[in-house]
Parts: C-alpha cells; structure tokens; sequence
C-alpha cells in the first residue's frame, strides 16, 4: 500500500500548529493593558477564576482590577475615563444615558436569572411572611407594601414590580419604592420593621433569614424566568481603538464563565476558595449558595429580549426614561461573537 509523503508531512505539520496554535496567538497579539472596574461579588466569579489562573497572561492582557463596593461608582469612572471596562446592571440611569447618546457600548454577559442558578432571592420581613407573603409571584400581596431597592429602575425593582404587574397592580403607584441603599442596609429595615420586602442575593438572602430579619420568598427567576441581571459595558473609544483586547477579554470571561457555571454545579472545592478569597465571603456561604452564583451564557451573548424588556419597564410602568433606546443603541456584540468563534479553533486555555 502506497501512503502519499507529502500528504503525511502536510498533516502532521497541521497538527503541529493546531497544538502550538495558543502559543502562536500570544506571540501575535498586541499586549495590551485593560482597566477594569469590579464588585467583589460572588456573582464576579469568572473574573476571580481568570485571575488566578492567569487567564489573561495567556492572551497578553495587562489587567488592572480596580474594586468598587457598588458597581453604580464605577459608571461615572468608566464614563470620566477612569475605566476601560465594567459590569453594569439594567437601570433607568443606563437607559437614559444611552438615550441621549453614550461614550460607551454593551459588549457581552454578566449574569442571567437562570431557574436553579439565578442569584435574586425575593425576601419578606417576618411580619410581612406571617401575613401570608410566601411566593414570589405572588404579586397581589405588594399593594402598599414598602419595597426596599438599591436604585431606581434597577433589577430588583424590576423583577418585584412585575411580579405586581402580573397581579394587575400598577408598579409606580401601588407600590412603596425605598431606594438608596446597599443590600446589607435592605436587611436591617427589614428588621427595623421599615421595609417589608427586598429582593437580594445569595448569600445575603440567607445571612437575613439566619439572623431572624426575613424570610426566603423565592428566587427572582421565579418572576422573570432568564432574566438579564448585568451586562459588561466598555468604553467606545477604548472598543475602537482595541478591539483585539475586546475580543481577547470576552475570550478570557467566556471561558472562565463556563468553569464557574460548572464550578456552582459540582460546588468545586478550589474555585469556591478562590471566589472566598477575592469576595471575604466564607467558604461555607459560597458553598450554600451554589449553584445560585448566577448564570453566564456558554456563548458569552446577553438575552437582548430581557434588555429591552426592563427598558420597556423603567420607561413605560415607571416613566424613568425619557427618550428611546434601540439594541443597536446598547449593544456591540461582536466581541463576543468572535471569542467565541475563536475559542473553538484556537482555545489557549486549555
């Protein structure tokens, strides 16, 4: 039997590039440097897996971390150009930036409401539960009720206000909005009695009904089943000007994203000690709350539908926004859909 050499050579030296293909990337791509503006949270957890298992080395991405107890502060540094890169929730200030026009794009998934691992937990003041407050989407019993929140227009409005619309309440008028406050501050006025319900994530949803402050209603996912919880959003002149960053970052998170959903699924003893230490949050609570970290898309795309859905909210229900907001005015979502592309032949993480 005759075997054609040339043939053989050719194979094996596509096979040769195939192995070395992520070495090849490093050696090509620009390095580049990213600031990043992050929440410890558990739900950051792909970011902390990336880290520490350095990720972005692999791409040649120079990141700096920079850490914000509220990701509503690190908007401003990102618009005053203190930041490249940031995760932002879905609320009417985003909205009525990007109505009028924002220096910055959407460019791909920071968490979802998934059924089994979204991280909202729907929780009622004692005195709110003993009066027969016990389902989540049982929106009829918020009519006058005060609803702690952390901003206007923000997912936890969102998902208790349609709760109530789907009780034929009206969300703006039948409700009691108590914003302005950071969840640890939602649980103690519950326990004040100055708020009956709030909707906060795990662990902290589990800390309140450990100390006797609420009870656990059920998670947000119940209300709005596959809701966008956040979206990370990127400076448009840094997009532009490196777009191959953009990619290699998106490649970093989508990646690391699927060793975290795994992670909350198995309750892997090293990524929870690496959320742990990055978040100060005990192990034994990071283990309680899986698979409940919150839920990343496989493909790194954000559920656009949800997006525009909780702008439908915040600028109909509530009349938060004015001006319109199409997707395209949101989102770039070609990073994303090229990491994706691009960790499918050429993955250099594995």
């Amino acid at each position: 039997m005759n075997i054609d050499r040339r043939r053989i050579l050719t194979g094996t030296a596509a096979l040769s590039f195939v192995a070395s293909a992520p070495a090849v990337i490093r050696a090509q791509e620009k390095a580049s440097k990213i600031r990043i503006g992050l929440v410890p949270l558990i739900s950051s957890g792909p970011i902390f897996i990336a880290d520490a298992r350095k990720f972005f080395d692999k791409v040649n991405l120079d990141v700096e971390l920079k850490y914000f107890a509220d990701g509503a502060v690190a908007m401003p540094a990102l618009v005053a150009g203190e930041l490249d890169l940031t995760a932002t929730t879905l609320n009417a200030g985003l909205f009525n930036t990007v109505a009028k026009g924002a220096p910055f794009k959407l460019i791909l998934d920071r968490g979802s409401e998934k059924p089994g691992h979204g991280s909202m937990t729907i929780v009622a003041s004692n005195d709110f539960y003993e009066q027969g407050y016990r389902s989540a989407n049982d929106g009829s019993k918020l009519k006058g009720k005060t609803i702690a929140i952390q901003a206007p227009g923000s997912i936890d409005q969102y998902l208790l206000g349609r709760a109530a619309e789907k009780a034929g309440l009206n969300a703006k008028t039948d409700l009691n909005w108590s914003s302005g406050m950071p969840y640890p501050d939602m649980i103690k006025l519950m326990g004040a009695g100055r708020a009956d319900a709030a909707n906060i994530p795990v662990p902290l949803a589990f800390l309140a009904e450990k100390n006797q402050v609420g009870k656990i209603v059920g998670p947000g996912s119940d209300i709005e089943p596959d809701a966008q919880l956040a979206c990370w959003v990127m400076s448009s002149s840094y997009l532009a000007a490196n777009k191959s960053a953009a990619v290699r970052f998106a490649m970093v998170h989508t990646y690391a994203a699927r060793l975290f959903n795994k992670a909350a699924e198995e309750k892997d003893p090293d990524v929870v000690k690496i959320i742990a230490d990055a978040t100060k949050v005990p192990a034994v609570l990071v283990t309680a709350a899986a698979p409940r970290w919150t839920w990343y898309s496989d493909d790194g795309l954000p559920n656009v539908g949800s997006v525009m859905a909780q702008f439908k909210f915040v600028s109909q229900s509530m009349s938060m926004v004015s001006g319109q907001v199409t997707p395209d005015m949101l989102f770039d979502l070609t990073a994303a859909k090229e990491a994706t592309e691009r960790l499918k032949t050429a993955n250099p993480f594995t």
